[in-house]
């Protein structure tokens, strides 16, 4: 039997003694209460081990005293002892791991005076070895705060890493809000009796209605907790794992622990501490803990500011992680038949539906790229039919060279500004998982579909600006949000401001008021004037506004610039095909033609506002008719 062996022995067994002379002088030393195989133990060395890769002058050495394995307080001491004594050079810091191995603290301090300490455990106080060895849990045990060592001298500080018991219960109730019963499953070892009576006090005191009961690994065995679990009824009984660690076997039984969980976890809800219980067990529906995160970034800081800047210890307040971070097994809470709608919104989910867009990624980003060849097909082909028409003309007219080159420059100018939103709201689709949120996807799909919707009109319209002329031209009125057709439109022509430029939008119609008219219509004049305000302002602001009281009976929507304005008696004129006041100038002079024909189809009108004397100001205005 493994508790009839010899202590030194037993120390030989269950960890590895530094014997050589090149651990003798290790800069960090670091005495663990637990096992080497202690989950617990190795996610509070990460990040020590993690600093001493990255830093090759930084020797550190890990003795593990598992508390659970010792028969006796003398058996413990004397393996304690006997790991100081082969210490022959003072190192340069210590590091006690676990709480049941803080009351070890007097004996660093007479080993080695006034050597930087750093404590690491679930609470911050300590307990007689007797009681951390054998008792049994009692809240009336005698604990003695860190802090005392401090008011005694020593130079040492803690980082307290709890399990955050109060905040584990309060979300089991959450999420199970018929909660009647709730079980703790208790091992032999030290920190789990913490847990129990920290459990018991917190529901008599905050939970009275909720009945509580411990089933200990000392009184149970695994045969007998399946068989008592399968008596409960899900949705009113919950199951919180601690521990299922005996001394009888010690060695045998560390390992007992995911077994344990893999034997009860699809029988009752089962919460636990550390996230790995989620990784292994697909039915654990969750946990409570701090953040791993700003526990590594604490430990390296410290231990950085104790070797490399000499800051004492006893100059550091102690760290009390109590930020804490639930994280919730979505799978979990559909096997046990829990309402999912009551997962915390700050929780991490484990296992949740995928979105639409992590769905179909490949399909989305392949119909993109296709709509976007299909309207390079669609531009091509309009292109080339628009080149042939004009090589007739050529033929019939002097200036046939002239009205081509018109048309394809005036396509290019009507053309860009959708296309290039296309453009780059695809691209921005195309970066990498995690740069852009779903709620971002889902934005810029609507623009991309929004603005395909009015290249395909814009292409219809110069398709059938024959029509137009002798009023065969489609209008579609339906119930519109002008609001929307106004935001969609600055949107489309934002990268043309020039720089210095201020776009002021002065919205004058209530943000969910809807009325009857074509708005793929009215937001293409709205472009159309916003694009020629970009391209004659180089300074000052442009402003976008609507208004009901303008012209009475009417939605007047208008774009006001500071650019060189337009002369009075060119204000009628330049609305006429192929008009330019300024030949350097992008565009053909067909896109105001183009915004009073559509504007006479949708019973409006388009002008200049000639009593505007500090730019240009051009209004578009069509009937109110309410939805």
């Amino acid at each position: 039997m493994l508790r009839l062996l010899r202590p030194s022995l037993l120390l030989l067994l269950f960890f590895p003694v530094a014997v050589a002379a090149q651990h003798q002088g290790a800069d960090i030393f670091i005495l663990s209460s637990h096992t080497e195989s202690s989950e617990w133990a190795q996610q509070m060395l990460r990040p020590i081990e993690a600093l001493a890769a990255d830093r090759q002058d930084l020797d550190i050495e890990v003795t593990h005293l598992p508390f659970l394995s010792y028969p006796s307080e003398d058996a413990l001491a004397h393996d304690r002892d006997s790991v100081l004594a082969l210490h022959t050079l003072r190192p340069r810091m210590v590091i006690l791991l676990g709480g049941s191995c803080f009351a070890f603290a007097p004996d660093i301090q007479n080993r080695w005076k006034d050597i930087p300490m750093l404590l690491i455990g679930e609470q911050d106080y300590y307990c007689d070895i007797d009681y951390t060895l054998h008792g049994p849990g009692d809240p009336d045990a005698n604990r003695y705060p860190v802090s005392d060592f401090v008011d005694r001298g020593y130079n040492l500080s803690l980082i307290c890493a709890p399990a955050l018991v109060r905040r584990t219960v309060e979300m089991i109730c959450d999420l199970q809000p018929d909660l009647e019963k709730l079980i703790y499953i208790a091992g032999e070892n030290y920190i789990s009796k913490e847990r129990q009576w920290q459990l018991e006090e917190y529901l008599r005191e905050r939970h009275p209605e909720i009945t509580y009961e411990t089933i200990s690994s000392s009184t149970t065995s695994t045969d007998q907790l399946i068989s008592l679990l399968e008596k409960e009824h899900a949705p009113q009984t919950a199951v919180y794992f601690g521990s299922w660690m005996i001394r009888e076997g010690y060695r045998e039984n560390v390992s007992t622990r995911h077994n344990t969980v893999s034997l009860i976890e699809r029988i009752a809800p089962v919460y636990t501490l550390f996230g790995s219980d989620l990784e292994k067990h697909p039915y654990v529906v969750g946990f409570y803990s701090f953040s791993q995160n700003e526990y590594e970034r604490t430990v390296r800081q410290r231990i950085t500011d104790i070797l490399d800047h000499d800051i004492p210890p006893t100059r550091m307040s102690f760290a009390i992680l109590e930020a804490g971070i639930p994280t919730v097994n979505y799978k979990a809470m559909e096997h046990f038949g829990l309402d999912t709608e009551r997962i915390p919104d700050d929780a991490v989910i484990v296992g949740a539906p995928l979105t639409l867009w992590q769905q179909h990624k490949k399909e989305i980003m392949w119909a993109a790229f296709f709509a976007l060849v299909g309207m390079g097909g669609c531009i091509i082909y309009t292109m080339h039919r628009s080149m042939r028409s004009m090589k007739k003309a050529r033929i019939l007219a002097e200036n046939a060279n002239q009205m081509k080159t018109a048309f394809i420059q005036n396509m290019s100018h009507e053309f860009r500004t959708p296309l290039n939103s296309i453009v780059g709201f695809s691209q921005l689709l195309c970066m990498p998982d995690g740069y852009n949120s779903d709620e971002d996807k889902a934005e810029y799909l609507g623009h991309i579909m929004n603005n395909s919707q009015l290249l395909t009109v814009m292409i219809s319209d110069m398709l059938g600006i024959a029509d137009m002329e002798i009023g065969r031209y489609t209008i579609k009125k339906e119930p519109t949000n002008l609001n929307e057709m106004a935001r969609q439109a600055i949107k489309s022509v934002e990268s043309r401001i020039p720089p210095g430029v201020t776009l002021i939008r002065q919205p004058g119609i209530e943000e969910e008021a809807r009325y009857i008219t074509d708005g793929m219509r009215v937001q293409q004049i709205m472009i159309n004037f916003l694009t020629n305000a970009c391209k004659h302002t180089t300074e000052g602001e442009i402003v976008f506004g609507s208004s009901l009281y303008e012209n009475p009976g009417y939605i007047t929507f208008f774009v006001a610039d500071t650019g060189p304005g337009v002369p009075e008696d060119k204000a009628e004129s330049i609305f006429d095909r192929f008009v330019k006041l300024d030949n350097n100038k992008q565009g053909a002079g067909l896109g105001l033609s183009i915004c009073r024909m559509m504007a006479q189809n949708l019973d409006g009108k388009v002008w200049l506002d000639t009593q505007y004397k500090e730019g240009a100001r051009f209004l578009l205005a069509i009937p109110k008719i309410d939805a």
